[in-house]
């Protein structure tokens, strides 16, 4: 059997201890190379240790980035018990168990990095199996990916990381759960974004406990079906979401603003999950003391550099914070935190981004500096209003949610056309998010303002759903008063008028002449008695 040198240097100071029972044991745990990037699976060798009280474990920093070994749990944060501080590229650290217990830990910079040590108590860490599944094979755009499991032991706080990765092996997503009592454990995921790629197969890691203990399973990421059109046209319509703007115009982030924070859209219901995103400057390398908050690494300062967190926070119009969520930059320099609401209710709501430091480090940043570590955007929460047309096989329902008064919802099937007028404020920034049905008005949608086309290319529209069923649309304003129309090329007819509902004069027309020729000949009779 074939043996590497560090298997040897690892099993050296085991072997030693058990001959001389008087020492104690000393543990190596290794830093890989590429250890920062969150698609590596194995980030800790190994990750989860058996030790007795008095020993010492040390961690090399193998890797081209700096770490920390911090006691806690990501998204709580340190316990208070060991925080190494930064440990530089090539460096190390060593820290002796003087006290029985289990430690959970993360490194600050890179928090998918956990590991698990278990000193001297008298359940040593099992060994654990892991099973992973997902609720579909093929997903589409916008599709919600439901990832469960099970492990084979349950271990009290240990984390499930779960990561998403295409065929080249380029990170889309990674996530953190916990099993539940019975040892399942459940994460989502979703499926847009630039990184998703119709036709292309997505693995999916799950790792639990030690290195060996990863499972995986293949999804595939299929492209939209065409639209068929359900107008008498005999062409069939599809709808090309290339041809749409489905985001926002990228902030860039610069020496005036170090982030920058955005949502996805202006208007969400109550129970939509709201997605924050944006991107740090990458030429914020040293703020001063030393200390390195750049996000990107920089080879010309020989890779000192370290990938931040942001923290993000949902606060209702008072302030109050009701939502937070934590995520990691990536190597280029953007983030992407997917936050749900919860008990929401309309209103006006700000998302904000702050850059995060290690512990200690903002209060050494001069005031300057630490100004321009957070961002902010708003968007509203709004249910939306049901505006329903009947046609001529069935009924539909579209969805308008405002800030502005909606009036004159009507639609026109002959000109495949619907259309609405909005009034607010003067001066204020107006916003209407439409749901249409694709049965009801298909085809490529023009959005049309007081008559006027509105471009794709602009920030005047934006298409924050595109599914077979329906299509939605984000269309900004200024206020005064504006109709829009939204116009399609294929239309549902409208109910044909019953005509037994109606009388026409032919039925009607016998019956009235016989009433009114005996009331001419009663009056007739009367008028000669009188003579």
């Amino acid at each position: 059997m074939k043996y590497s040198s560090s298997w040897i240097l690892l099993v050296l100071p085991i072997m030693a201890s058990v001959t001389f029972s008087a020492s104690f044991a000393q543990v190596q745990v290794t830093i890989p190379l590429g250890a920062s990037n969150p698609n590596t699976p194995f980030s800790l060798s190994p990750s989860d240790l058996d030790i007795q009280v008095n020993d010492t474990v040390t961690w090399k920093n193998n890797d081209a980035a700096v770490h920390t070994v911090t006691t806690g749990k990501p998204g709580l944060g340190f316990d208070s018990r060991v925080d190494s501080g930064v440990i530089a590229q090539g460096g190390s650290f060593s820290y002796t168990f003087d006290k029985s217990g289990v430690y959970e830990y993360y490194c600050l910079f890179h928090p998918w990095m956990t590991g698990f040590v278990n000193v001297g108590t008298s359940t040593p860490v099992p060994p654990t199996g892991i099973t992973i599944s997902t609720d579909k094979s093929v997903y589409q755009n916008g599709d919600t990916i439901q990832i469960s499991g099970q492990v084979s032991k349950f271990v009290q706080n240990k984390e499930v990381t779960v990561w998403i990765t295409d065929s080249t092996g380029t990170g889309v997503s990674v996530g953190h759960t916990e099993t539940r009592t019975g040892s399942g454990f459940m994460i989502n995921s979703t499926a847009s974004g630039k990184l998703w790629i119709p036709g292309n197969n997505y693995t999916v890691y799950a790792q639990y406990g030690s290195a060996s203990s990863v499972a995986t399973a293949i999804i595939q990421y299929a492209p939209q079906a065409p639209v068929p059109n359900t107008s008498n046209e005999s062409s069939q319509v599809s709808l090309p979401a290339t041809s749409y703007m489905s985001s926002y115009a990228k902030l860039n982030p610069d020496s005036n603003n170090y982030i920058t924070a955005q949502t996805e859209q202006e208007i969400y219901s109550p129970t939509d999950q709201v997605k924050v995103y944006g991107s740090v400057w990458n030429g914020l390398v040293d703020a001063g003391s030393g200390a390195y908050l750049a996000t990107v690494p920089v080879s010309s300062i020989g890779g000192n550099t370290v990938t931040e967190l942001v923290l993000v926070k949902i606060l209702d119009a008072h302030g109050n914070v009701v939502s937070t969520r934590e995520t990691q930059v990536d190597s280029n320099g953007n983030y992407v935190a997917p936050v749900y609401l919860p008990n929401a209710t309309s209103g006006q709501y700000s998302a904000e981004s702050l850059l995060e430091t290690k512990t200690g480090l903002f209060g050494t940043l001069d005031v300057s500096t630490a100004s321009k570590l957070d961002s902010s955007a708003s968007f509203l929460v709004a249910t939306p209003s049901e505006f329903l047309v009947p046609t001529k096989d069935t009924s539909f329902t579209v969805d308008i949610s405002s800030n502005s008064t909606v009036s004159n919802f009507a639609f026109d099937s002959q000109n495949k056309t619907i259309s609405f007028n909005v009034q607010g404020v003067s001066g204020t920034r107006g916003t209407s998010d439409v749901v249409v049905p694709k049965s009801l008005l298909g085809g490529k949608i023009q959005v049309l303002i007081d008559g006027n086309a509105v471009p794709y290319s602009s920030n005047g529209v934006i298409v924050t759903s595109d599914t077979p069923s329906e299509t939605g649309f984000e269309i900004n304003y200024h206020h005064s008063m504006h109709e829009i129309q939204l116009v399609g090329t294929s239309a549902a007819q409208m109910p044909v008028v019953d005509s037994q509902a109606v009388p026409e004069f032919s039925s009607v027309a016998p019956a009235v002449l016989v009433v009114s020729v005996l009331s001419m000949v009663i009056v007739s009779s009367r008028l000669r008695l009188l003579k």
